[in-house]
């Protein structure tokens, strides 16, 4: 994992020289060296680098871009690897909100969201009603 590691960095400083800090390449750049870092349990690493990503797409794309909604996906990964199930459903119910406004229940990416969704919510509460509690979530922001 080593060598990906480097590869990512090289990547990644290839970004920010040729198109700037603040490019979606950029952010995915930082997306793809914050997961070599997740899977290798330095957490606290990726969830800079998965913000950053994330802030990139928020002030590029907006916050209701799908990409955005990735960005999400991706933060909420890390915190439900971390044991931060409840923050990790914070940032799952955001992503599949906008995935669901843009490309509706159906779709494979809103689909992804709602598996993840679901499998945290199931380790966070393991006595809890998840489809009651996404029903009750999802009113909020009617």
């Amino acid at each position: 994992m080593g060598k990906a590691k480097e590869t990512y960095k090289k990547g990644l400083q290839i970004w920010q020289n040729v198109f700037g800090e603040n490019h979606p390449n950029t952010s995915i750049s930082y997306n793809n060296l914050a997961d070599i870092y997740v899977k290798q349990g330095k957490y606290k690493q990726a969830e800079g680098l998965h913000k950053r990503s994330l802030q990139i797409r928020e002030q590029v794309l907006g916050e209701d871009y799908p990409d955005t909604a990735i960005g999400y996906n991706n933060l909420a990964g890390l915190y439900r690897h971390w044991g931060g199930y409840d923050i990790a459903l914070i940032y799952y119910l955001k992503s599949y909100k906008i995935l669901v406004f843009k490309f509706g229940m159906n779709h494979p990416h809103t689909q992804i969201v709602h598996k993840n969704m679901k499998i945290t919510f199931c380790e966070w509460d393991t006595e809890g009603n998840f489809e009651q509690w996404l029903k009750e979530n999802m009113k909020e922001s009617d």
